[in-house]
């Protein structure tokens, strides 16, 4: 809402700060596999995205999932491991920067993600935006899943100020809505485009004096 006081920053990682492989045969090229028919079935990934959401709320070990992605194209455990590493692809550019000058602003900065153990080590050693954020949760530590009513408790709380003042970038409309209910307010983000550019740019409609471009 233009005009309207932000205190925190909170970032989706997949789609906002952190660009993955959403698409299967992408994903599948990535490792230098070709995917199966009957990989590319709807029902095979469904199988696959349960199985990421479970090893994403901590339900499911990497094992299980592994396994699970293996079955969809009878492979081996191994195969669906590596495919699973290969969704997390690169960071956005200029999203660092964007952290740096929120930072300089004052502003509180955090990532509220559902992401696994496996993604979430990675990326905070390889993805220098996400270490310098001062609040980092993600639902396999905590247990939660965006956009479940709790997640944003939980979140609200760490972070001690009002909902009402609170930001979250994200990709999916489901998580946005869900801020959106426990009183954040929420900016959809297409992942498909300049992601800081976006960010900015809202940042600047709700009075953040951010630069246009860094």
């Amino acid at each position: 809402m233009p005009g309207r006081a932000i205190d925190a920053v909170m970032f989706d990682l997949g789609g906002v700060l952190v660009r993955i492989r959403r698409e299967w045969p992408v994903l599948c090229a990535a490792i230098g596999l070709t995917p199966s028919p009957r990989s590319t079935e709807p029902a095979m990934h469904a199988l696959r995205a349960s199985a990421l959401d479970a090893y994403q709320r901590g339900d499911m070990s990497l094992q299980a999932c592994a396994e699970q992605w293996a079955s969809t194209l009878d492979a081996t455990p191994a195969t669906g491991r590596a495919l699973l590493e290969a969704i997390v692809h690169e960071p956005y550019p200029a999203t660092e920067a964007l952290v740096d000058e929120l930072h300089g602003l004052g502003i509180v900065t955090g990532c509220l993600s559902n992401t696994n153990a496996m993604h979430w080590s990675r990326m905070m050693l390889e993805f220098p935006a996400l270490p310098k954020l001062r609040h980092r949760l993600a639902s396999h530590e905590l247990l939660l899943a965006k956009p479940e009513s709790a997640i944003y408790e939980h979140a609200g709380r760490v972070l001690g100020l009002p909902a009402a003042r609170i930001l979250l970038f994200d990709d999916l409309p489901e998580n946005c809505d869900g801020a959106r209910a426990a009183g954040w307010q929420a900016c959809l983000i297409d992942h498909r485009g300049d992601t800081a550019a976006q960010m900015r740019a809202h940042l600047r409609a709700s009075g953040i004096q951010v630069k246009e471009r860094s």
